[in-house]
């Protein structure tokens, strides 16, 4: 006679396999969901750089590529602070653009400019109010990480511990659009261009996390088939 086993894992090993085998699949495929969102993103920047620019209205849309004209407002422009840029510290600048016949600014992301070597004085990057065309990226960034509760200084020109325009747009009476224009680097007040990164991870990343929890759940899955069958 030959002898069966029999599939006996136990009570207590069986709630370990299902609460470890539910939660690594479920990573998994969370993984495999942010992987497909990050695609999205990085499919719309691509098609949005590549297109032509064209006039910015409130249908205009994130990663698109536009023209705008107005009067740059060198009066209240603020410096996001602790932006690095090729192994050196410094601030992003931006300045309000008043739309022509419209009553809305939007923020001009002017570029990158090295922190003063006395860091308590800011660097001069003042400018006259002037009429202007620039075209640019329109870009929204969010909260992100920040060194400091108090985020924005009181007195103009401003420093920001972030991009985010929920935090910026209350500087400024007027209405905001809803984007930052990242100036292209043709424009005469340009500073040094930074490349915009549309994600701060590539979807092929989430990806090999997904299959990194579901080879955790094999393996799982795995070991409780062997323990249940050597169990006696």
């Amino acid at each position: 006679m030959t002898n069966k086993k029999s599939f006996n894992p136990g009570r207590n090993i069986s709630i370990f396999f299902i609460f470890f085998s539910l939660l690594f699949f479920s990573l998994g495929l969370w993984q495999i969901e942010r992987g497909q969102n990050k695609q999205e993103v990085l499919d719309l920047f691509a098609e949005g750089i590549k297109a032509e620019p064209s006039t910015l209205s409130s249908q205009s849309q994130k990663w698109q590529r536009v023209n705008a004209k107005g009067t740059l407002d060198g009066t209240r422009q603020i410096y996001i602070d602790n932006v690095v840029h090729r192994g050196r510290v410094g601030f992003k600048v931006l300045t309000p653009l008043k739309i022509d016949d419209e009553d809305g600014l939007i923020l001009v992301d002017r570029g990158w400019i090295e922190k003063n070597a006395n860091i308590s004085v800011l660097p001069d990057i003042s400018l006259s109010q002037k009429k202007i065309e620039v075209s640019g990226l329109l870009v929204k960034p969010e909260l992100g990480f920040v060194l400091s509760d108090n985020l924005i200084t009181a007195s103009w020109p401003k420093t920001s511990q972030t991009q985010s325009l929920d935090y910026i747009a209350k500087e400024y009476k007027e209405e905001i659009y809803p984007f930052i224009l990242v100036a292209e680097p043709t424009y005469d007040d340009a500073l040094t261009y930074m490349d915009v990164i549309p994600t701060n991870m590539p979807a092929v990343k989430h990806y090999g996390y997904a299959l990194q929890w579901f080879s955790m759940f094999i393996v799982l899955c795995g070991m409780y088939l062997y323990v249940g069958f050597k169990r006696r």
